[in-house]
């Protein structure tokens, strides 16, 4: 193989969901024979709950040095930009980093479709987004995947492997539902998701909310006499998610951590069911967007009335331990 005994680091933005999309990209090298370094302040606690990738604090990191160190670095290029103009063109002078985004890089920094060097071995057009087309009907993983396998001709594989074995249990009844996210015209209405739990506890399942420190007191008032949680990191979050039948979300770092994890996804989305950054790392996933939406006179569109979630509870049914350790079960 050819990146059989060598380093790559991944050096991703610091956002969840850009996290675990990174994660599967890191975890592609691994397969293909790499010892690989992943930086994230995020994931670095929960470190010990991936096999195979070695997690180090992003802000240790200084890009120039280690593209000494290493034989590949794949970099998002806000940490470049980010850097002074002196030390930027030291970065640049680098001919093993490439620097990559999810949709567009900047015109005032010559990136776009740079090679990269690895072992005497030259990739081409390894600086690029990820998404080349927003309406080709991929998702990020999927982009990703095909950055994968283009620029490095390297045969993706799932990711579900890097995960250690107490996080791969098989589903019990409880559904988390994330209801916020770091932007709020995107998040589905509190009252809406309230309904929603109201509905999926008469079938059955144990509804909990999860929400951050900072939210909790705020959720616990408004969806009283159901659980809500918080954790002080990403560790305690994950162990929680552990063994959950499913995960509900707005767009945001909650759907793909589940879907990284494996769990069932259902996420609501303001636009359309087929947008790129959909979680997409199984097959066990539903996204539910507006069957229609109309802009109003303070130029905002109306969309939340207008999500069919009943397909939610539907989809889900009645909370049966038969059933959710069932074949058929799984298949969907």
């Amino acid at each position: 193989m050819k990146f059989q005994g060598l380093t790559v680091a991944v050096v991703p933005p610091k956002a969840l969901g850009d996290v675990t999309l990174y994660l599967h990209l890191a975890w592609q090298f691994h397969q293909a024979g790499a010892q690989v370094l992943f930086f994230s302040d995020m994931l670095f606690p929960a470190r010990a709950f991936f096999a195979g990738l070695q997690i180090e604090p992003l802000a240790q990191v200084n890009l120039h040095d280690l593209a000494g160190d290493c034989d590949l670095v794949i970099a998002y290029f806000g940490h470049l930009a980010k850097k002074d103009p002196a030390e930027r063109e030291r970065c640049l002078e680098r001919t093993n980093i490439a620097y990559v985004t999810a949709k567009k890089l900047p015109r005032d920094i010559p990136l776009q479709g740079r090679n990269v060097i690895v072992a005497g071995q030259s990739f081409r057009a390894a600086s690029v987004p990820f998404c080349l087309q927003s309406r080709a009907g991929l998702s990020m993983r999927e982009w990703i995947d095909r950055y994968v396998e283009t620029v490095y001709g390297i045969p993706v594989t799932d990711s579900q492997g890097m995960l250690c074995p107490s996080l791969r249990r098989g589903p019990n009844n409880r559904v988390l539902i994330f209801p916020t996210s770091p932007h709020s015209k995107k998040n589905y209405s509190m009252s809406g998701f309230r309904r929603l739990a109201q509905s999926l506890r008469k079938q059955g399942w144990q509804v909990e909310f999860i929400g951050l420190p900072s939210e909790e007191h705020e959720l616990q008032a408004f969806f009283s006499g159901f659980p809500v949680f918080a954790f002080a990191d990403i560790r305690g979050l994950m162990a929680h998610m552990a063994g959950a039948a499913a995960v509900i979300s707005n767009d945001s770092g909650g759907g793909h951590l589940g879907s990284l994890m494996g769990l069932r996804t259902f996420t609501i989305a303001r636009r359309h069911a087929s947008f790129v950054w959909r979680p997409g790392f199984t097959s066990k996933a539903m996204v539910l967007a507006p069957r229609f939406r109309f802009k109003w006179l303070d130029g905002d569109y109306i969309w939340r009335p207008f999500v069919p979630v009943w397909k939610i509870a539907q989809a889900l049914g009645r909370y049966s331990a038969v059933s959710m350790t069932s074949p058929q079960r799984e298949a969907h």
